[in-house]
């Protein structure tokens, strides 16, 4: 009862919002006439019978303008524009189009007025008129048993509200503008989704409230409900490039406001309840007497519901059954109306979920399909029912697409029968079941190619195949087999003899034979009867050669073996018949073979080519081996290839082959090719070959071409350049170790100078008054002393490769920070600040923490050591599974050679004094952990050292922020 009220007052709160926009018009409409100037009419087109006004509409907007079953343009713009047209006595021509080709033909000038909202996404077809036709409100459809969510514009934009909407609809481009355009779903057809939300009585539709109140109404739905949602309206007005006659719509469209001529056609359209006045009051008098005779009637409808209910429950039940029947058939249901010409699609339960026309019926069948239904409908609408009372049942096969997510065509099974007839026995509804047989019919289909595929093979004339069933037993063979067997097919299959019978097996089982390979052959020239198979007859000696192929059903047993046969017989015996002969042609080309295969071999082993030169035909022709031509270059194509170094001895070569020289040609070029070799050794840059040709003569002695050979000696060439190369690497090695040594003999003398010169201070008989200074400086010096010489073995050590990287789970976050406040403790001042940041409360990842705290204490204490004055931070974190360390100071900074030998990766600084070490150290451990060491720094301006090491985190937690 509440949604009938409810729908009521959305239909009075709609009639009076347009009555009240249609009176505002109107006055404004006169206000402006009232007070607007004569003015000069601008140039415009001129319509007549010849050139007529063209109006150009959309085909989808209901009930505005859309084609209705017959193909031709229906609605309320159509029905204003023909009266405007006629009260105007202009010739005009309506055509209705996709809203963006009729958009589109506006602004091209294809025609010359259509009607659109007046919004900024129109302005760039065409100008507006100053009063609107009506006014665009929006509301929301949703099934009556959901909640309604959308009653206000803002909660279009609530997290997870997803609404339909229609594509480039006022509402989608709203939502598009404040950002909502998640939560909507744009579709095509408003028409069909309206259906389906009823069909499902899910999901919910934002569009033009008279709209989905004609498509309710035009459809029959009555399980939705709609409400208006507050939000901005749209303003519907004439469209036109034509100022001249947008005025004249104006004043037109105030007249046949004033005159209420249009109130009409908004009651036809928009409120048809409008055109049936209310009951009479004789007629609501014959209603109760009606109703008083429906009151006495219905004792004996109870009597008679007493009597009926049994059958009822009967009937009930078989509806049930009915429905589970076709859910699991996957069986659909659709009625056709012969009088009305609609097809009503019908749910489980039988109830009417679609209303289909016939043009919106056919589009989901192919036309010839939909041709054949239709003809078998008209001969079931021409039928009779039989004698026996029973109606005729018709079955076709058809494809068809059953939704819009359809990609492709699918086939269907519809049996038809009639339904209902009137009483003049005249079929009134016809009904169709269709059940989807796509899958049964592929699967058919594929059965049948199988099927095919399998006899084509298996009754091929080239080879003898046999199939035997899981017991090894034959139950088929091929003519082919019966030929090389020379057996009759019933007689063999009769006697089913096994597998082992036919093909020598062994040992094995028939689940081992897969694959199996085997060929039987006579045991002497009189073995010519086949010892197990009676219904063999050949009588000659028979070879065969058998391959054996296990199949299997669907549960992986086995259901068969398959024996592919091939009769070798001639070829068997025609081999012993050529024996001899080739055993004797073999013995004469032996010799020659082994001759050239120990040429080939020598050319092989050697990396030596066969090489002939004509003078007459300029062409050089290089042999892979005896009688293999491997190229043959033009003089043209050998300059070619020549590197521009060689150009010169290659012209000169050629130029003494082709004035036929009685002597031999010796030069060593250079050319522009890369040569082949195995990925193992290195592979020179230019190929260098070694020519050596020498003249043959003919009969009279003169010279008719050069023969030689061609050697590489690019490796010999390339290893001459290598050892030049490691000649000058080891002579730089040399000379960096003894730099290394030089420095380290000047630094370890350095404090040793010092303890030795501070200790001849002392004096046994008296103690001199410096002596805590000279002690402090000995102990000092001695410290550094030691230091230095624990590095110097520790990188021995580490270049040996005798430091052992273990790799543990640690927490580095407790690990960084102990070890870098161990590290600078001994040489903080007061005018530097000592910053550790760590980014984590706990960091669980796969390290060495001894050697890796070494590494980072090698870096602090330069650091430390080299800071008089300012800010040493180190600090760390954890990204994209690398764990990087950065070490900065304000200190003295490093120089340009040493910071290029720290980042380059082949090198390591060579000077003993603490920071080289020390950088040498960490950077030889962090390389052989895995990672990378930078360095940047600046004299003067202070270092800044990063370590890059993949690791992998089994534990981050990082401290929280305050």
């Amino acid at each position: 009862m509440s949604n009938r009220y409810s729908s009521m007052a959305i239909s009075k709160a709609l009639k009076w919002t347009f009555t009240i926009s249609t009176l505002i018009l109107s006055s404004l409409t006169m206000v402006a006439q009232a007070n607007s100037t004569p003015r000069q009419t601008p140039q415009h087109r001129e319509y007549t019978e010849a050139r007529p006004l063209v109006y150009e509409d959309v085909w989808d907007l209901w009930p505005y303008s859309y084609l209705n079953d017959n193909g031709e343009p229906e609605g309320y713009n159509i029905d204003l524009i023909r009266l405007m047209m006629n009260e105007l006595d202009i010739p005009y021509v309506i055509r209705l189009r996709p809203a963006e080709e009729a958009f589109k033909d506006l602004k091209d000038g294809r025609s010359d007025l259509m009607l659109g909202l007046a919004v900024g996404f129109h302005d760039e077809y065409g100008s507006y008129s100053k009063h609107a036709v009506t006014l665009f409100t929006q509301s929301v459809v949703t099934p009556k048993s959901k909640p309604i969510e959308i009653k206000a514009f803002r909660d279009l934009g609530k997290p997870g509200a997803t609404v339909i909407v229609s594509d480039s609809s006022l509402c989608h481009h709203l939502m598009i503008d404040y950002g909502w355009e998640a939560n909507a779903r744009p579709v095509k057809d408003i028409r069909e989704v309206i259906q389906q939300v009823s069909a499902k009585e899910e999901g919910q539709i934002v569009y033009n409230t008279l709209t989905l109140k004609w498509l309710m109404r035009r459809y029959l739905i009555d399980n939705l409900e709609l409400t208006p949602v507050n939000m901005p309206h749209g303003e519907y007005k004439f469209m036109s490039n034509d100022q001249h006659l947008l005025d004249l719509l104006d004043e037109e469209l105030a007249d046949l406001n004033t005159t209420e001529k249009i109130k009409p056609l908004q009651d036809k359209w928009f409120y048809p309840e409008r055109q049936h006045p209310g009951m009479s009051p004789w007629t609501i008098y014959t209603l109760i007497a009606a109703g008083l005779m429906l009151l006495i009637a219905l004792v004996y409808l109870i009597s008679y519901r007493v009597q009926s209910y049994r059958l009822t429950r009967m009937n009930s039940r078989r509806n049930r059954r009915l429905s589970l029947v076709l859910q699991t058939s996957q069986v659909h249901m659709w009625t056709y109306d012969i009088q009305a010409n609609q097809f009503a699609w019908r749910n489980e339960k039988g109830q009417i979920a679609y209303i289909y026309s016939t043009t919106d019926f056919a589009q989901r069948y192919r036309p010839e399909d939909f041709l054949l239904l239709k003809n078998t409908l008209d001969q079931l609408a021409a039928s009779e029912r039989k004698d026996d009372g029973h109606e005729q049942e018709i079955t076709i096969n058809i494809k068809a697409k059953d939704t819009e997510l359809d990609q492709e065509w699918r086939d269907y099974i519809i049996v038809l029968s009639v339904l209902s007839r009137d009483k003049n026995g005249q079929a009134t509804q016809i009904i169709g079941t269709k059940k989807d047989v796509t899958r049964d019919r592929d699967q058919q289909r594929l059965d049948e190619e199988r099927t095919l595929r399998y006899w084509s093979i298996f009754y091929t004339p080239v080879i003898g195949i046999m199939l035997f069933d899981k017991d090894g037993r034959l139950v088929n063979i091929n003519p082919k087999a019966c030929e090389i067997f020379q057996c009759e097919e019933d007689e063999i299959i009769a006697e089913r003899p096994h597998l082992s019978d036919l093909v020598d097996i062994g040992f094995l089982s028939l689940e081992e034979t897969d694959g199996y390979y085997a060929s039987d052959l006579p045991a002497s020239p009189a073995d010519t009867t086949h010892p197990h198979v009676k219904s063999i007859h050949r009588t000659d000696n028979l070879c065969n050669e058998y391959r054996l192929m296990t199949v299997h059903d669907d549960t992986g047993a086995l259901f068969g073996v398959f024996a592919i046969m091939r009769d070798i017989t001639d070829s068997v015996f025609g081999i012993e018949q050529h024996a001899i002969e080739q055993h004797q042609l073999d013995a004469v080309e032996a010799v020659l073979q082994q001759y050239n295969t120990h040429i080939d071999n020598v050319l092989h082993e050697s990396d030596v080519r066969l090489a002939t030169y004509s003078p007459d035909t300029h062409t050089l022709t290089i042999h892979r081996s005896v009688g293999e031509v491997q190229h043959t270059l033009t003089q043209t194509r050998c300059m070619t290839l020549v590197d521009d170094t060689s150009k010169n001895l290659a012209m000169r070569m050629l130029n003494l082959m082709d004035a036929h020289e009685n002597k031999g040609v010796r030069a060593d070029i250079l050319t522009t090719l890369r040569p082949l070799r195995a990925l193992s050794t290195p592979r020179p840059e230019q190929l260098a070959i070694e020519f050596c040709l020498m003249p043959i003569h003919d009969q009279n002695g003169h010279v008719v071409e050069y023969l030689g050979l061609l050697r590489d000696r690019s490796e010999l060439r390339d290893v001459s350049r290598q050892l030049d190369i490691q000649t000058a690497k080891v002579q730089e090695v040399e000379n960096t170790k003894n730099r290394f040594v030089k420095n380290m003999v000047q630094e370890i003398r350095t404090p040793m100078s010092t303890v030795v010169r501070y200790v001849e201070q002392f004096n046994p008989d008296a103690a001199a008054p410096n002596e805590p200074e000279v002690t402090n400086s000995i102990l000092k010096n001695s410290d550094y002393l030691l230091h230095l010489i624990d590095n110097i073995l520790y990188l021995s050590r580490l270049q040996a490769k005798m430091v052992e990287i273990v790799k543990r789970p640690y927490n580095f976050a407790e690990l960084f920070e102990s070890q870098c406040n161990e590290s600078w403790a001994r040489y903080k001042n007061a005018d530097t600040r000592y910053i550790v940041e760590s980014p984590y409360e706990q960091l669980e990842v796969d390290i060495d923490p001894e050697n890796l705290g070494q590494a980072i204490g090698q870096l602090v204490v330069n650091s430390a050591q080299f800071t008089k004055s300012g800010v040493v931070r180190a600090r760390y974190d954890y990204i994209g599974r690398r764990l990087i360390i950065s070490i900065d100071d304000t200190g003295e900074g490093m120089p340009a050679d040493v910071l290029k030998r720290i980042n380059d990766k082949e090198n390591m600084p060579t000077s003993p004094e603490a920071k080289g070490l020390g950088l040498a150290i960490t950077k030889e451990l962090v390389s052989q952990m895995g990672g990378t060491i930078e360095a940047s720094s600046e004299l003067g301006s202070g270092t800044t050292v990063y370590i890059m090491l993949p690791c992998h985190a089994s534990l981050i937690k990082r401290k929280k922020q305050i």
